[in-house]
């Protein structure tokens, strides 16, 4: 039978308690659901048991039979009932019993959560206009069904979702993978315009937000490999013309690259509108989304008759650009060609990153990964959004140069993505600052952080000495690129060595037009919003003393199959700490630090006559068993791990260095001391 909200127009509890009440009609059955921000049990089944007492009182479930029986309006009941419940004082006596009012303060006057890192569920402000998404299961999953079975005491592979919608993020628990996920989750978006959060938007306003929810499917292996399974649009509009202003659908989730027309599973879920506004016709709807395609096929449209006059111009200045690495346009991950301007966007991340190196050293961490079709075709292009690039932690260089050349403009950096070529000739992107008072060029790997000074050899095409050996390993540069500016080389060799970044030189680079690239890379064009960067899923100190643990564990069993004993040293495994940070320091700054203390702390703590070795490494995940797994293949490492001798003693320390996202550095020391048996 019909399940209706009966307090849905009480602004004294809906605007100042947070609480919303929900009576249902079933079976001669009236169940009440209660979903509130407090976390206090004891008050939850108080209020249960309060309101199922006081409407048995009434006899609200003869009244709700007999009303809906005898053709009664919805309209009517509800107003009967909120009238009776409003002179009787029943809600005043509540809000009393239970302290509510002193709830309400106390939450008030909490700190708000980190500016760039939404909660799955920060609560309903019936002051403003929110959309609520309720997933209720998945279904038909298939990317698991390849997957070896999970051995005892191994973690099975997760579902994670992740959704986007201006500039909200969200990310679900990870659930195991089956056929039908549990993937039960709700989020709560906000509805807003023009960054005014606090506006209460009305149904015409709403109908102006085209931006889709980003929703995007991430599996995780037992080794923690991540693997990007689906990355989909959802328009949600419809909602609005449901009387109800709740709508459940089910969206086909599909696969990325060259497998996007294949089916990877559904996904049901429910949308409501919180509070209720006007129902929209679906008739404006459709001429709505009619008038949004057709003004975005109209900019596709010219700014492609742009591009190939633009391209015909360029290859007739040299018949040999036809061979350089010019790229106008990249394909997504649903196989969409999308302006390469558009994949870049100054990107600020709050107190994540302090600054352009520590942010270089981010991106490097975010494993790269190279798109491969089935068979024995080349390797697939596909440049990922930057939503689905952050959230399965893994991409192409194109998107780790992408996202760096972001960040950079970010910190106000004269930045651009360089497409050219490394050596063996093979495709390649990194990125550029250019100084704006010298014009000093830097270049930055977004694979390793490293920097290079460049230093150009010739001006206006004239050699002014010989090269120098190159320190960096570009070999050729096609073009630059950031979101308001395209540059394509025409100097008379491609070669990065001679290359001249004078960008004004029309000489030397033919530009775009500002206002043809800002047609598609405006703000308004919808695959431009830039998700703002969450803080990090890990806990610094319980991941590295829990994976340190777990490393001697294992390290004990394998000496046991060596036949060999194992004692660890404590205070020398404290000692390996300044080491580690040492290393991942310089990985910052790429300057030496610390090593002098930690040479001077392992002559004072390894006795005369012992040896001391050791064997550091740095790895981009947290994974214990991965990490041995890894070390296990370098002779150095076992010659420690194997060690023989007199009073042989070991030691190990893991320390997780966590940066935004899921990117991490995590250093590991395995080291042994021994006196030498002649």
């Amino acid at each position: 039978m019909e399940k209706f909200n009966l307090f849905y127009n009480l602004p004294k509890l809906y605007y100042h308690y947070n609480i919303f009440f929900f009576v249902a009609c079933e079976k001669n059955l009236v169940e009440l659901f209660i979903a509130m921000e407090y976390p206090n049990e004891a008050v939850q089944n108080g209020l249960r048991t309060a309101i199922r007492s006081y409407l048995s009182q009434i006899d609200v479930d003869t009244r709700l039979q007999n009303a809906l029986a005898g053709g009664t309006t919805k309209a009517s009941v509800e107003n009967e009932l909120l009238g009776d419940l409003e002179q009787s004082g029943f809600i005043d006596e509540l809000i009393d019993e239970f302290n509510l009012n002193n709830v309400t303060k106390k939450r008030k006057s909490e700190p708000a959560p980190h500016t760039i890192e939404q909660q799955a569920h920060p609560g309903i402000n019936y002051m403003r206009r929110q959309l609520l998404l309720q997933i209720h299961k998945g279904k038909a999953f298939t990317s698991h069904l390849l997957d070896q079975p999970t051995l005892p005491g191994h973690t099975a592979p997760t579902y994670t979702l992740h959704l986007s919608f201006r500039g909200q993020r969200f990310r679900s628990r990870p659930v195991a993978c089956s056929d039908e996920p549990d993937l039960r989750e709700s989020f709560l978006l906000e509805l807003h315009l023009n960054g005014n959060r606090d506006a209460m938007l009305e149904v015409t306003d709403l109908l102006s937000v085209a931006d889709k929810i980003h929703i995007v499917l991430v599996k995780t292996d037992p080794n923690s490999e991540t693997h990007l399974v689906s990355s989909q649009y959802l328009d949600w509009r419809d909602v609005l013309c449901i009387p109800t202003g709740k709508k459940t659908i089910s969206i086909e989730m599909m696969g990325v690259g060259t497998e996007s027309s294949i089916s990877v599973g559904i996904l049901d879920l429910t949308l409501s509108i919180i509070p209720q506004c006007d129902i929209l016709s679906e008739e404006v709807l459709s001429e709505q989304r009619k008038l949004e395609r057709s003004r975005q096929a109209e900019r596709d449209r010219l700014f492609l008759v742009y591009t190939k006059q633009w391209w015909r111009e360029y290859l007739q200045i040299r018949p040999s650009h036809s061979s350089r690495l010019v790229k106008l346009y990249a394909s997504d991950d649903n196989q969409v060609n999308r302006p390469v301007c558009s994949y870049v966007q100054p990107l600020r991340c709050g107190r994540l990153l302090e600054n352009p190196r520590q942010a270089a050293r981010f991106v490097s961490l975010i494993k790269y990964d190279k798109p491969s079709a089935v068979g024995n075709s080349e390797r697939s292009e596909r440049w990922s959004s930057l939503h689905s690039f952050i959230a399965a932690n893994k991409g192409d260089v194109e998107n780790h140069a992408a996202l760096l050349c972001s960040l950079l403009l970010g910190f106000g950096l004269n930045a651009y993505v360089c497409l050219g070529t490394k050596a063996k000739s093979s495709p390649h992107a990194w990125v550029v600052t250019i100084g704006p008072d010298d014009g000093s060029v830097t270049f930055w790997e977004s694979l390793s952080a490293n920097r290079y000074i460049h230093k150009p050899t010739t001006v206006n095409g004239i050699l002014l000495k010989p090269p120098p050996a190159s320190k960096h390993p570009y070999r050729t540069l096609g073009c630059v690129f950031n979101h308001k500016a395209f540059y394509a080389n025409i100097q008379t060799s491609d070669d990065v060595t001679f290359a001249d970044f004078d960008l004004g030189n029309t000489s030397l680079w033919k530009s775009m037009t500002a206002e043809a690239i800002s047609s598609v890379c405006s703000p308004t064009v919808s695959w431009m919003e830039m998700p703002p960067l969450q803080r990090s899923v890990y806990d610094a100190t319980t991941l590295s003393n829990s994976m340190e643990i777990e490393l001697r564990r294992m390290i004990s069993e394998y000496r046991e199959g060596e036949g060999l004993t194992t004692v660890f040293d404590d205070q020398c495994s404290y000692m390996l700490s300044m080491a580690l940070s040492a290393y991942e320091t310089e990985r910052i700054t790429g300057q030496h630090y610390g090593n002098e203390e930690f040479s001077q702390s392992v002559t004072h703590t390894i006795p005369e006559g012992h040896t001391f070795k050791a064997y550091p490494i740095q790895f981009s995940y947290a994974n214990a068993r991965r990490s041995f797994a890894s070390v296990l293949r370098s002779k150095t490492c076992t010659e420690v791990l194997q060690c023989r001798g007199d009073n042989v003693k070991l030691a190990v320390r893991v320390c997780v260095y966590p940066y935004a996202e899921s990117a991490v550095a995590t250093w590991i020391m395995f080291a042994c001391k021994y006196q030498s048996i002649m």
